[in-house]
């Protein structure tokens, strides 16, 4: 009786240690756990993820204190010429008087600018910064004047101005202009709603007095300027007159094109650059002349040269953390691919031991790369961390043909990393090829193996 209730049909006790049957040394329950591990070890990557931007924001301001002292990115414009009007108009039966500006555009100009670029440093962070020496010269017709003024419009020839505009007049050094081979008095401007509105939102003008009277409505007026201004980062140039041509020149060795429309020659060496556009009239998409037109149009297309900062090592590294999932599971899956292949076993906390060395190899890439450059921090940070989970895998497995092997392996997948970072436009492709490659291999390596552990199991059971 006593054993009807303590031994269930099946007999030997087996209801009180059913878990004897079940697959302990399954590879194919360590493997769906070696998984479910990968996926957990991204939630503290999204911590070093939140450091990294914390990093980049601490160079983001380091960036703003400079361009508070150097003029930040100026995007700069060339001479134009704004006449105020006024008018009498009806509202209401009531006669106003309005007031306008009628601007008149280069029929061509060009700007020749000169860079003289250095690195400054603010605390860890490098911010390039330059002194571009711009020389502007331009031809008016001023007869479209007449035919740009509204009706009944009365010209106040006396209050014309030469403007010109930039970002930042902090960073102005230098303004000289001259019309018609007269030099002019340039002073900066605060608000001039004559001449654009309400428009302009964060260029600054800079403007001199036109000697003329009247009857000076015929024929040309060549106008040219020079203005040296300090900035960071960049710089562009608007397209200013109704054909345009753009020359830039500077010992930057990494220049970035921008601006909405690239160079038509450009060279770029380890000496530096040289860049030239040319912007005709129908793509520049703004009228020659006109009353009260929006001068800001223009600074949509803008042709520009952005410093790149190749030592900056934040995007590279955040580029690098996007993968951190797949080469966790790349790493997991060549220490499963060991435990499978030897006689030894790796403990869950081994591979979370493994993972955590990984995580902090994100960890050295970034202090190493603030002080000294994004690959030769990877260099260190990478060749650290493959020692360690290489020597760690000899280790676990008790062997130094494992240690040998993790080494190659793991050295292989690290340049993998690095080649990725480089490859940009075609790290998707090659990503992709790498981890088909991995699983492939380990679905060759593992075609045989009992992955229900059945039969180990059945030996325990009959034991």
């Amino acid at each position: 009786m006593s054993d009807d209730t303590t031994t269930p049909p099946g007999g030997d006790g087996a209801g009180k240690d059913f878990t004897r049957y079940l697959p302990q040394r399954s590879f194919g329950l360590k493997l769906i756990l070696v998984c479910g591990l990968a996926l957990l070890m991204a939630i503290p990557a999204g911590f070093v993820w939140a450091l990294i931007y914390d990093r980049s924001n601490d160079a983001q301001n380091a960036v703003f204190e400079v361009s508070q002292l150097r003029g930040g990115e100026q995007t700069m414009m060339g001479p134009f010429i704004a006449i105020p009007y006024e008018r009498d108009i009806v509202i209401d039966d009531k006669v106003q008087t309005q007031r306008g500006s009628v601007v008149l555009y280069a029929e061509t100009g060009t700007a020749v600018a000169e860079l003289s670029t250095e690195t400054l440093t603010r605390g860890l962070h490098d911010v390039p910064v330059y002194s571009a020496e711009a020389t502007y010269t331009a031809t008016f017709q001023p007869a479209r004047i007449a035919d740009a003024a509204p009706a009944n419009a009365r010209l106040e020839w006396d209050e014309a101005r030469l403007y010109m505009t930039v970002t930042d007049p902090r960073g102005a050094r230098v303004v000289e202009m001259t019309l018609d081979g007269q030099a002019l008095e340039p002073e900066p401007v605060d608000t001039v709603p004559t001449v654009h509105g309400s428009s302009i939102t964060y260029q600054r003008l800079v403007g001199a007095r036109v000697p003329w009277v009247q009857d000076r409505v015929d024929g040309t007026l060549e106008a040219t300027a020079n203005f040296t201004v300090t900035g960071a980062q960049r710089i562009s140039f608007a397209a200013f007159a109704r054909d345009t041509e753009i020359s830039m020149r500077g010992d930057w060795a990494a220049p970035s094109f921008e601006g909405g429309v690239l160079p038509d020659d450009r060279s770029v060496s380890d000496d530096g650059f040289t860049a030239t556009w040319r912007i005709p009239y129908l793509a520049r998409g703004a009228a020659g002349a006109g009353a009260d037109i929006m001068v800001d149009n223009l600074l949509g297309l803008s042709p520009a040269v952005r410093l790149l900062d190749e030592a900056n090592p934040y995007q590279s590294i955040q580029r690098a953390l996007k993968y951190a999932p797949m080469f966790l599971g790349l790493v997991f899956l060549t220490y499963f691919l060991f435990e499978t292949t030897s006689g030894r076993r790796a403990h869950p906390a081994q591979y979370i031991l493994v993972g955590l060395a990984q995580l902090v190899f994100y960890l050295l890439l970034l202090s190493v790369s603030e002080v000294i450059g994004f690959t030769p921090g990877f260099l260190v940070a990478a060749v650290g961390t493959v020692l360690a989970i290489s020597l760690y895998a000899g280790s676990v497995f008790g062997s130094l043909n494992a240690a040998l092997k993790a080494l190659g392996v793991f050295t292989v997948l690290y340049a993998l990393i690095y080649t990725l970072l480089r490859l940009e436009d075609y790290a998707l492709l090659a990503g992709s090829i790498a981890s088909f490659l991995a699983i492939a291999g380990t679905m060759y390596m593992t075609r045989n193996l009992d992955w229900y552990g059945v039969g180990k199991a059945e030996e325990r059971a009959r034991a």
